[in-house]
C-alpha cells in the first residue's frame, strides 16, 4: 500500500511525542501544516484500513524497574500453536511471533518480579528443553519508533 505524503506526515508525529494540550490534535495538524479536521479524517482513515492498531502510552519498564527479555524458542511445527497459546496466556508477554529459522518462536516478557521471571524462563525450559531456547536480555535500546520518509 503507497501512503501519500500526507498520511506519512501524520503517522511520523503521532509517533511522537503528543502533546498534553486541550486539543492536542489541532497542535499536531498545525505542525505538519494540514487542518485538525483532515489530520483527524486522515487518522481515522489510516485506522479503518488497519495501519494504525491503536493509540496508547509507551511506558519506560525500565524505569518503572520492570525487567524484561526476549526468549527465541526452537519449536517443532506441530506444537508450535500449542505452545504460542501458552505463551501468549501469560499477561507479561507482549508480543509472540513465528519466525523462519532454526528459532522460530520469539517472545517478549516483561515483568516487575525477578521470580516471576525466572519461573517464566524455566516453565519454557520444561516445556520445549533448555537446549531449545535463547534468553536474550535487553543490554542497551537503541531505537523504538517507525518513522517514515516524506
Amino acid at each position: 500500500m503507497r501512503l501519500s505524503a500526507v498520511e506519512r506526515k501524520v503517522l511520523n508525529s503521532i509517533q511522537a511525542d503528543i502533546p498534553i494540550a486541550r486539543r492536542p490534535f489541532k497542535v499536531l495538524s498545525g505542525r505538519i501544516g494540514i487542518g485538525e479536521e483532515e489530520f483527524l479524517g486522515c487518522v481515522k482513515d489510516l485506522m479503518t484500513k488497519g495501519i494504525i492498531r491503536n493509540f496508547q502510552a509507551h511506558l519506560d519498564h525500565r524505569r518503572l524497574g520492570f525487567k524484561s527479555t526476549l526468549v527465541a524458542l526452537k519449536v517443532p511445527a506441530d506444537e508450535v500453536e500449542k505452545t504460542a497459546l501458552e505463551i501468549s496466556g501469560y499477561p507479561e508477554v507482549t508480543h509472540c511471533y513465528l519466525r523462519d529459522g532454526e528459532y522460530n518462536l520469539w517472545a517478549v516478557f516483561i515483568c516487575s518480579d525477578e521470580n516471576r521471571l525466572r519461573g517464566f524462563l524455566n516453565k519454557l525450559a520444561k516445556n520445549v528443553g533448555r537446549q531449545n531456547m535463547l534468553n536474550l536480555v535487553t543490554k542497551r535500546q537503541f531505537k523504538l519508533k517507525t518513522a517514515l520518509s516524506i
